[in-house]
C-alpha cells in the first residue's frame, strides 16, 4: 500500500497539558480540552474527564478483529472478520493488557491487502489471526519474569493482535503511559513515534551543529507529523518538508519552518544546493535520494524509510554525504520512555482525526486509511466492541 498526501478537512484532538477545563466544552464542532476525552455513552459531544482508570478482568470469550490467512480489498474486506475468541494467556515474559486504545499503520493494511499474497519475499505473510500490532491499555496480569510492571498499571506499546478486548505484549515492549494522554491518543503513537525517533537519531541527532536544518519529505501522515516535533524537540532550528491543501496548515501548526506544496513544486526544486543538513525521506518515494542529492551540505546525511513506494538510496551519492538505509524499526521499552518524557514536558503532542473507529468498524478504518487525506493518525478503540465511536478522542 501506498501513503497518499492529499488535502482534507478534518476535525483533530490534542491533549497538550493535564488541567481540567473540560466542563461546558465539546469536541463535536472542535477538539477537546487537554486533559479531557470526547463523547461518552450519554452525549457523543461532550468533552469529560474519564474517570480513574480500572481494569476489568476478562472475560472467558472477547471481541478480537482477525485476518483469515487470505487477502482482499476494499471496500468489502472479506478476508477480515470480528469473532469471538479466548483471551491468550501471558507467558512469564509477558503482560495481558486490557486495551483502550490502538490506531491504523500502513502495514495493518499492507498485510491484508492482495500484495501480501506474495510474502513480502517472505517476511510478512497475510494476516493470520487478530490484526494490530500497538496501542495503550491497563496491565491487567503480567508473567513472573516482568520487572518493573504490575497489574493496573497504564502502558502504551507494541502488543500481538491490538485489535481487541485483551491483548498479550512483550514486557519489554512496553512502557508507562504519559501521564497528560489518554488511552485513545495515546494508542496512535507507539509505531510511528519510535519509527519518527529512531530514524533521527540514525541520521545523526540530536546535533552538535548550530543552525541544523532538517528535511521531513512528507510531514502529513503519521511518521511525519511525529518528525517534525521530534527534530525541532532534538535541536532542529529549521524544518522543512511538503504537504498541501489542509496540510499546509497542519504542518505549519506542528512545528514546520518551510512548507513546500507538493501539488505546485517538487521538494527537491524548492531546495538550493548545500542548504540542508539532514533529509528524513520517510515518504520512500523511488528517486528521492538522486533528486534531493544536491541539497545536503557536506556532512550531513540522507536517510530513507523503506516501505511500499520504491525509495532506495542513492547509487550516485555527493561526497561527504552519509546515506542510511533504515529497516525495521526496534520496538523496546527505551524509545518508549524516550517519547513519553518528551510529550510530559510538552515538546510533542498527538493529532487524532475524526471519527475514530470501534471493532466493529475496522474495515472501515482501513478504507480510510487508502482514501487519502489522512493527517496525523486513525485510532481504533478496542474498548467499544459495538458502540459507534464517531466522536471519541
Amino acid at each position: 500500500m501506498l501513503l497518499y498526501y492529499f488535502a482534507a478537512y478534518v476535525t483533530f484532538a490534542t491533549c497538550i497539558c493535564a488541567e481540567d477545563v473540560c466542563k461546558g466544552n465539546r469536541c463535536d464542532t472542535q477538539a477537546c480540552p487537554c486533559g479531557c476525552e470526547c463523547g461518552n455513552s450519554h452525549d457523543p459531544g461532550l468533552c469529560y474527564v474519564p474517570a480513574t482508570a480500572m481494569a476489568e478482568p476478562p472475560p472467558q470469550k472477547m471481541h478480537a478483529v482477525q485476518g483469515s490467512g487470505h487477502s482482499c480489498y476494499k471496500p468489502d474486506w472479506s478476508c477480515i472478520s470480528e469473532n469471538l475468541v479466548l483471551p491468550d494467556v501471558p507467558m512469564a515474559n509477558q503482560a495481558l493488557i486490557e486495551m483502550r486504545g490502538s490506531s491504523v499503520n500502513p502495514i495493518n493494511v499492507d498485510l491484508v491487502e492482495p500484495a501480501c499474497e506474495g510474502g513480502f519475499e517472505g517476511k510478512f505473510p497475510c494476516s493470520n489471526g487478530t490484526l494490530g500490532n500497538e496501542g495503550a491499555g491497563i496491565v491487567l496480569a503480567v508473567g513472573a519474569n516482568c520487572a518493573g510492571l504490575k497489574k493496573g498499571d497504564e502502558v502504551w506499546g507494541f502488543m500481538h493482535g491490538a485489535y481487541a478486548q485483551y491483548a498479550i505484549a512483550d514486557c519489554t515492549k512496553l512502557g508507562l503511559k504519559p501521564s497528560n494522554l489518554g488511552f485513545i491518543n495515546a494508542g496512535t503513537v507507539p509505531v510511528v513515534g519510535s519509527t519518527s525517533l529512531q530514524c533521527l537519531k540514525s541520521a545523526g541527532m540530536p546535533s552538535k551543529k548550530t543552525n541544523l536544518t532538517v528535511v521531513v519529505t512528507s510531514g502529513q501522515g503519521g511518521t511525519g507529523f511525529m518528525a517534525i516535533q521530534l527534530a525541532k524537540a532534538l535541536g532542529a532550528t529549521r524544518v522543512v518538508t511538503a504537504a498541501t491543501g489542509a496540510g499546509i496548515d497542519f504542518v505549519k501548526s506542528l512545528g514546520a519552518d518551510v512548507v513546500v506544496d507538493y501539488h505546485e513544486q517538487d521538494l527537491a526544486d524548492a531546495l538550493a544546493d548545500d542548504s540542508v543538513d539532514i533529509v528524513f525521506d520517510n515518504f520512500g518515494r523511488k528517486g528521492t535520494a538522486d533528486k534531493m542529492m544536491h541539497t545536503i551540505r557536506k556532512g550531513g546525511t540522507f536517510l530513507v524509510l523503506m516501505g511500499g513506494n520504491g525509495g532506495t538510496i542513492s547509487k550516485r551519492p555527493k561526497a561527504g554525504v552519509r546515506q542510511v538505509d533504515f529497516g525495521l524499526m526496534h520496538a523496546n521499552q527505551q524509545t518508549l520512555d524516550e517519547l513519553r518524557a518528551l510529550f510530559v514536558a510538552g515538546k510533542l503532542h498527538t493529532r487524532t482525526m475524526q471519527p475514530t473507529y470501534g471493532l466493529a468498524e475496522v474495515p472501515q478504518a482501513f478504507t480510510r486509511l487508502l482514501s487519502g487525506g489522512v493527517l496525523g493518525k486513525i485510532a481504533i478503540v478496542p474498548s467499544r466492541a459495538h458502540q459507534p465511536t464517531s466522536m471519541i478522542v
